[in-house]
């Protein structure tokens, strides 16, 4: 090959990998407009996937027994607007045997953009969801492992099932049309999941165990020691579903913030005396509509308190070097909309890092934020103002 041509060669092959990747255009999710307003969610069909996954039983604060299993997600939109039910199942990966299965309720909570690339414009559209409901052991679990508390909660023989909270998030690639998943579910000691005053399944059964899956499991790191967020609020809200609306007009616009604060305090350990996974924080928020909201200590709740589980290492598969918390406490939470102040329990998620993280304006349009994201949905029941605690919920209200 003559050197002319081997060096226009080399140019053109210089052209092509410098030039940046295309904008992409996102789809808002309709959720812009007047304080108070009802409105309808614009989200796409949820596929069901199935990821291999991280099982760890805590012992204390530190991690026992972990593995990795199959799990299975298979949502069905409700009739009610952001309300999603979907089966969790998981697999033992080496012979199939289904381990445990149940119904979660999926309550919507906001979408963002990605960028997989450092410096390229994003290219991924994230959907993220609450999710919490029950688990039920298989019966050749409970046959053949029951007497293994790391493998079946001793909580099932009472109450047959067992209730797991935590978060899910999907994540739409713009140039495939692909979705991919990643989660994070957990069922805490009995100072949380059972206390004897304010749960709704209270008793003595795992004071010093506690139990997560956590999906993707490649790259997934272990650790407890990662800090909680802290710092301002900023380019975040507040939302309300409206139970008293025919379905599926439950939605009501989000109420934007304009002040927020969020700050830690001494990490503890609620299964044991000794370590630091869970983090206590202070989250006060206030929205455009006159909305407000203050953790506040509560029982065996010290506020809002975040789990860490651990973090994902790699940089070039979802969702990227991402820290995960499993978040759960209580809040007063003022309502400009209905004029009501209520005390709330809520659970939720708290992510850091990952991909590059950019809102998505009502035009679809996109600006850079923070990469540390907390979304909390209060465990409530339409027809109840009483917190459900360790019990298949339904949100009625959500701050992000």
């Amino acid at each position: 090959m003559s050197a002319p041509v081997l060096r226009i060669l080399v140019l053109l092959s210089i052209l092509v990998i410098s030039v940046p990747a295309s904008a992409t255009t996102f789809t808002p999710d309709g959720l812009d407009g007047p304080c108070c307003d009802q409105t309808f969610l614009d989200l796409p069909a949820f596929p069901p996937l199935s990821i291999t996954s991280r099982y760890i039983c805590w012992q204390g604060c530190q991690a026992g027994l972990n593995g990795e299993v199959k799990v299975t997600f298979t949502p069905t939109a409700t009739a009610a607007c952001g309300i999603y039910l979907t089966t969790m199942t998981v697999q033992n990966l080496g012979c199939g045997f289904t381990a445990w299965s149940g119904n979660l309720v999926m309550t919507y909570s906001r979408t963002f953009a990605e960028a997989s690339v450092l410096g390229d414009p994003p290219d991924t559209q994230v959907y993220r969801f609450i999710l919490n409901g029950n688990l039920t052991p298989s019966s050749f679990l409970t046959t053949t492992f029951g007497g293994n508390p790391c493998i079946v909660a001793p909580c099932t023989s009472t109450y047959t099932s067992f209730h797991v909270q935590g978060y899910i998030d999907y994540a739409l690639d713009c140039d495939t049309g692909d979705f991919e998943i990643a989660y994070a579910v957990d069922h805490d000691c009995d100072t949380f999941e059972h206390d004897n005053i304010l749960t709704c399944r209270p008793g003595a059964f795992h004071p010093n165990r506690s139990y997560s899956w956590v999906g993707p499991s490649a790259g997934f790191v272990i650790d407890t020691a990662a800090p909680g967020a802290s710092g301002t609020v900023s380019l975040d809200a507040m939302r309300n579903f409206d139970f008293s609306m025919p379905f599926p007009m439950i939605c009501q616009n989000e109420q934007p913030l304009i002040t927020g604060t969020i700050g830690s305090d001494t990490p503890f350990c609620a299964c044991t005396t000794l370590g630091g996974q869970y983090k206590p924080q202070r989250l006060e928020t206030t929205s455009s509509c006159g909305s407000t909201s203050e953790t506040v200590p509560v029982d065996v709740w010290p506020g809002l308190v975040a789990k860490t589980l651990g973090f994902w290492t790699s940089a070039t598969t979802y969702p990227g070097r991402e820290i995960v918390h499993i978040e759960r406490g209580f809040a007063d939470y003022n309502d400009a909309c209905d004029t009501v102040l209520d005390r709330m329990y809520f659970i939720g998620v708290q992510t850091q890092g990952g991909y590059e993280v950019y809102n998505i304006d009502d035009t679809g349009g996109t600006a850079p934020v923070s990469d540390q994201l907390i979304d909390l949905g209060n465990a409530a029941w339409p027809t109840s103002p009483d917190p459900r605690i360790g019990k298949l919920s339904i949100s009625t209200r959500m701050i992000y």
